[in-house]
């Protein structure tokens, strides 16, 4: 018997980043607001059959050009914090002039990188025929999250 199997082709990118967070409620030191330096690295793949005249799974460049400049944008050198946590974002906003980046949920390694994941990388590379199919951010040098579809 004879089984054809897809052929998966991937590549990563990796992107860093300074920002500051807290975790409401958090029992530790997370509870702070503090900073890391975040590393993500994102994985997109495709079918080898779905490859075009480039022969590439998507440039690295493309990624570095959505992908870097979003995480630019509203992530590096900014404040992330949950939507419970405006009081404390509004004064960041109101002393520092900074637009604060608010999410759903509690701004953790894991939250981020889903967010990440399934909210940008779908929306900023439609058109390129890929899907990330892993996200992984790493927080601090001994520690991260994976996220993978």
């Amino acid at each position: 018997m004879n089984i054809e199997i897809n052929k998966v082709v991937s590549c990563t990118k990796k992107i860093e980043f300074d920002a500051a967070h807290r975790i409401v409620n958090h029992q530790g030191a997370c509870r702070m607001l503090h900073g890391h330096r975040y590393v993500a690295e994102i994985t997109f793949s495709k079918f080898l059959e779905d490859f075009d005249d480039h022969d590439m799974v998507i440039d690295f460049i493309i990624i570095k050009q959505k992908l870097d400049s979003w995480i630019k944008q509203y992530w590096d050198h900014n404040t992330i914090l949950s939507k419970q946590d405006k009081n404390l974002g509004d004064s960041i906003e109101k002393c520092t002039s900074q637009t604060v980046f608010y999410l759903e949920k509690q701004p953790t390694a894991e939250n981020m990188a889903i967010f990440l994941m399934y909210n940008i990388t779908p929306k900023l590379f439609e058109e390129y025929n890929v899907k990330c199919t892993r996200l992984k951010l790493r927080e601090t040098p001994s520690s991260f999250v994976e996220v993978t579809a």
